[in-house]
């Protein structure tokens, strides 16, 4: 049966007074955590693993250590607007400290556990930390090794009571606690009198992305811009058809450094006084759902397609579990076929079986007893939606999960729009289309008519970068739409990027790198003359690398390394004639290859482990403009680049 598609999927009914008057109602993200106290107090709102157990608290006991953490911020004479840091891996201490430096006034930065020295020196005193807060004992050290640089850092508090310290700026969490308790008993109106003054307008966090320069930029986002972003969360849910309620079990495992996970996921479900449910880490996160047994999964791509094939392998172990594993996916294929409309699109809520005929029917039912019942149980049993993020998602991954009616969606968003600014609701998935352009509260989405590079402008978008007039005025639009530097189409009110305006890399991690910071780094490097930086949607970094011949070839005659002079190419280039091409026998040398691999390694030293290059390819021509793969001005054209190398940059990922 054929299903007659609407003319728009854009969707914003039926209505909800609690989500219609959400930003009218809550004054700041403090006002929205302490009223889901007052109505959820008693329910569970966090689950978390210590030692061989899980341990749940309930609302009130996380209010109790948030306020522990506030007063203790207050003690230590931090005023409001101060901005502290948090650098610590996913745990229930981490919203502790979050939500209670919020409390405080305090504007809670974030910085990843493995952030270099050269990151934590720069976007600390860009923003002007004064107390950094961290987890354990190594990622204090690497702290304390760059004290000296970071002038306006006053405090260091570390989350292990057990650690003791020499240095009397440096207190574990409890002593932050009984500060804020000795404050508490000589001014105990004061915490509450600092929480309730907080506005929307105030500032609640600056995070910070990778420029194309490679300079990185503070987004500054208000208590606004993250109620906005928790708002669409719950706005494309309930539109969706798979609304949200205080019985939700959220699954986090991803940074809480990082946007989508603090907000779209932590701050999302704290708004609706749901239960986060905090994994141990990807090493355990089979048990770990299995524990959980969440209603609400996020995890970047990479984790979806690493489990999905996990499973797929054990289900397939024998002749006879892998004939019914393939006969099931090809079922789960044939009944999604059926639910899709003349544009593409699925809804699915509704039932999977309603326009099968009966043979259909009966094979779907029994793959899904006998296969699919499996997989979803893998996830706990009881997930009802699911977000992938970070990289894009294989269109065959997603139909094999939507094959078997599991709620996989995806959506788009950046660190400037507060996260998701585009999220696909469960009632209308596409596949390659984002969500219909409506997630947030008062957000919008437009094509620029120039390029159809991609602009938002709303409540969750910031208004500018933080103490960075320069880049500012280049990525807002003068009646303050922000230019993502995306390239989209739009269609029936769905979403697609189809090309990057920007050069960022997103790795299947999540981790943003950019290509640009990495490539200044070989500035009048003796070796590498032209370097092409890859990795977008892949597990690392890679280059092709154009070496500088003309040096390489000085110092094998100064070696008395022989190699085939017939094959050198040479060309005018800026006003002098430089070698464009050389033989193979030089290119592949191992001389060569000695001498990239050395420059590589001193230029990872300086780079976190995700962005360091991890292989590459020695490319026995230089980049020109005469086969198109440089602009005017000399810089590479990376599509060009990209098609001309397409075998030797596969070559790179076997």
């Amino acid at each position: 049966m054929a299903i007659k598609a609407p003319e728009t999927y854009v969707y914003r009914g039926p209505p909800n007074d609690l989500l219609h008057n959400f930003m009218r109602d809550v004054p700041s993200t403090v006002h929205m955590f302490y009223n889901t106290v007052k109505y959820c107090g008693h329910r569970p709102a966090q689950k978390y693993k210590i030692g061989d157990r899980y341990e749940t608290l309930t609302y009130r006991e996380f209010a109790e250590r948030v306020e522990n953490f506030g007063q203790g911020f207050m003690a230590l004479g931090l005023e409001k607007g101060v901005r502290i840091s948090i650098m610590a891996p996913t745990n229930p201490i981490w919203d502790w400290c979050d939500y209670g430096g919020r409390a405080a006034g305090c504007s809670v930065n974030t910085l990843y556990p493995d952030d270099t020295s050269e990151t934590i020196i720069y976007t600390t005193n860009h923003s002007g930390v004064k107390c950094i807060c961290v987890q354990n004992q190594d990622l204090l050290e690497k702290i304390l090794k760059v004290w000296d640089d970071l002038p306006q850092v006053k405090h260091i508090i570390i989350f292990d009571n057990d650690y003791t310290s020499d240095k009397e700026n440096v207190l574990t969490m409890q002593q932050l606690w009984d500060l804020g308790e000795t404050y508490k008993a000589k001014n105990p109106k004061a915490y509450t009198a600092r929480w309730q003054s907080l506005t929307q307008d105030d500032l609640c966090t600056i995070l910070y992305t990778s420029g194309t320069t490679g300079q990185q930029k503070g987004c500054p986002l208000t208590h606004k811009n993250v109620l906005s972003s928790t708002l669409g969360v719950s706005q494309v849910a309930y539109w969706g058809g798979t609304p949200f309620t205080y019985d939700d079990v959220v699954f986090s495992i991803l940074p809480t450094s990082h946007n989508w996970n603090r907000i779209d996921n932590h701050s999302a479900c704290i708004s609706y006084g749901g239960l986060i449910g905090y994994a141990q880490g990807p090493r355990t996160i089979l048990q770990d759902f299995q524990e959980i047994k969440p209603t609400f999964v996020m995890l970047v791509a990479r984790l979806w397609d690493r489990i999905w094939n996990g499973v797929a392998a054990a289900l397939c172990s024998t002749p006879e579990g892998k004939n019914k594993f393939e006969w099931a996916i090809n079922i789960g294929r044939k009944v999604l076929e059926t639910r899709i409309d003349e544009n593409g699109v699925i809804d699915l809520t509704t039932d999977p079986t309603l326009y099968l005929d009966e043979t259909l029917k009966e094979e779907f039912l029994r793959a899904d007893k006998e296969v699919f019942s499996v997989i979803r149980g893998v996830f706990g049993g009881r997930v009802n939606k699911a977000y992938s993020g970070g990289a894009l998602l294989p269109a065959d991954l997603q139909k094999n999960y939507w094959g078997m009616n599991f709620p996989l969606l995806d959506g788009w968003g950046l660190t400037e729009t507060s996260s998701g600014i585009n999220m696909v609701q469960a009632r209308c998935v596409r596949i390659g289309w984002e969500g219909p352009q409506m997630a947030g509260s008062n957000t919008e989405v437009m094509l620029d008519p120039d390029d159809n590079e991609i602009l938002v402008r709303g409540d969750s978008v910031i208004k500018e970068y933080y103490n960075n007039p320069e880049d500012t005025a280049v990525s807002f639009t003068k009646d303050g739409w922000f230019r993502t530097g995306d390239i989209g189409e739009i269609d029936h009110g769905f979403l697609r990027i189809i090309d990057r305006k920007k050069a960022i890399i997103v790795l299947d991690t999540g981790k943003n790198v950019s290509p640009a910071y990495i490539e200044m780094k070989f500035t009048n490097n003796p070796v590498v003359e032209q370097i092409l930086v890859l990795g977008d949607n892949r597990k690392y970094i890679s280059a092709l690398i154009v070496p500088s011949y003309d040096n390489i070839m000085q110092l094998f005659r100064q070696k008395n390394i022989a190699f085939d002079e017939s094959k050198l190419v040479y060309a005018t280039i800026n006003g002098m004639e430089t070698c464009v091409e050389v033989g193979e026998d030089l290119a592949y040398h191992p001389e060569t290859y000695k001498l990239v691999d050395e420059a590589i390694k001193r230029v990872n030293e300086d780079l976190a482990d995700y962005a360091a290059i991890k292989r590459f390819k020695i490319i026995p021509r230089k980049f020109t403009e005469e086969r198109g793969e440089l602009t005017p001005t000399l810089k590479i054209k990376n599509r060009v680049v990209f098609a001309n190398y397409a075998k030797e940059i596969e070559e790179l990922y076997e």
